[in-house]
């Protein structure tokens, strides 16, 4: 009796411990991230919904009247599909907006007139979105107006040296004025010069800390060449080519080290080696495409989303500064704006130096 009783206790436990087992698999096959697809219909509207893992992101076009409007919205994968519960249309004689509603993602409105897709803060129908509300600075510093900071510190180059915005803080670096600032590179928060100071060549790196300011130099054992090209970064380290010795260095920023290295470019996030002429001839460097791509077309500034273009600012723009993640940074004469689908529109900074030079003027903090 006592065995029987030890048996059906042993096959109870096996019983529980696979059934644990399939619930674990079937949550595991649940909540991993999946590409995936997803076309479906809400009314009038026609809605096509993709979701890359790889990345972390959504898109959807949704097509309304023969217009097809069209988000990027990053976000965490969810097992739920069919994201949009509802779409909410406003319209006038000249105009139409739509605002997908979810409780699972933040969308904002699109608007649309003569099959031209546009942002809502060029819209003229008012009162279906806020912008989050921003506390303008009003602040002046070096004949520099200051608007707004967007929560972000401005490094500006002042011919001599940079202006670190936020610190109100002057560095200066070269004894003359070096009008053109050919050779720089911005990686996360760090920003990396040539010492302008010699010619031809150099051996000597300033590396600054656009958060503090705080100035590093580095020595280098072997000079560069002026007539080198930063290819790009990969894991942390800058990556240059020197065009005149034909050789390839690569710079780790934290360590202050420099190292030369074989001709190494970057495809599909993997260093492969090539040779110099192919670099050369090819112009490659590493490029690296934000989620949200954002272009001047016209003088005027557009989000593209597989082609599908949404114009974002009215202004005549001259340089489009920084793009990251949802916000992009650009010019207008002296103005340096920025825009996104929280904030709107926002003038941060007035330099008039920038109605002159904009070319290498401007770093703004990861």
């Amino acid at each position: 009796m006592q065995r029987n009783i030890i048996k059906m206790k042993s096959k109870t436990s096996k019983i529980l411990l696979f059934l644990t087992i399939l619930f674990v698999i079937f949550l595991i096959t649940i909540f991993k991230p999946y590409n995936y697809t997803k076309i479906y219909q809400i009314d009038d509207f026609n809605i096509v919904e993709s979701y890359y893992k790889d990345n972390n992101y959504y898109k959807f076009f949704i097509e309304f009247n023969n217009i097809k409007y069209s988000y990027i919205i990053s976000n965490k994968y969810m097992s739920k599909r069919k994201i949009i519960d509802n779409i909410n249309i406003y319209n006038n004689e000249l105009e139409t907006c739509i605002l997908p509603v979810s409780d699972r993602v933040s969308f904002y409105p699109l608007c649309s007139k003569d099959d031209k897709i546009y942002s809502y803060n060029l819209s003229s129908i008012k009162d279906i979105y806020n912008y989050k509300e921003v506390n303008l600075i009003n602040d002046n510093y070096n004949n520099i107006k200051i608007n707004y900071l967007n929560n972000k510190n401005y490094l500006l180059y002042n011919y001599k040296g940079f202006e670190l915005i936020n610190n109100k803080k002057e560095i200066k670096l070269f004894e003359k004025d070096i009008y053109n600032l050919n050779m720089v590179y911005q990686l996360d928060n760090y920003v990396i010069i040539p010492d302008y100071n010699s010619n031809y060549y150099f051996d000597n790196f300033y590396i600054i800390n656009i958060e503090n300011g705080k100035t590093n130099e580095m020595p280098l054992e072997n000079k560069i060449s002026f007539d080198s090209v930063f290819l790009g970064d990969y894991k942390r380290n800058i990556y240059i080519l020197d065009k005149k010795k034909e050789k390839e260095y690569k710079i780790d920023v934290d360590k202050l080290k420099i190292h030369e290295t074989d001709f190494l470019i970057l495809e599909n996030n993997k260093l492969v080696k090539k040779n110099y002429k192919y670099i050369v001839n090819n112009n490659i460097t590493f490029n690296k495409t934000n989620l949200y791509k954002y272009e001047i077309i016209n003088n005027n500034l557009y989000q593209n989303i597989d082609n599908n273009y949404i114009k974002i600012s009215n202004l005549d723009i001259n340089r489009i500064i920084k793009e990251d993640n949802e916000t992009v940074y650009y010019l207008t004469k002296d103005d340096l704006y920025m825009f996104n689908n929280t904030l709107g529109e926002v003038l941060l900074l007035t330099n008039f130096e920038w109605n002159f030079n904009n070319t290498n003027m401007i770093f703004i903090s990861k």
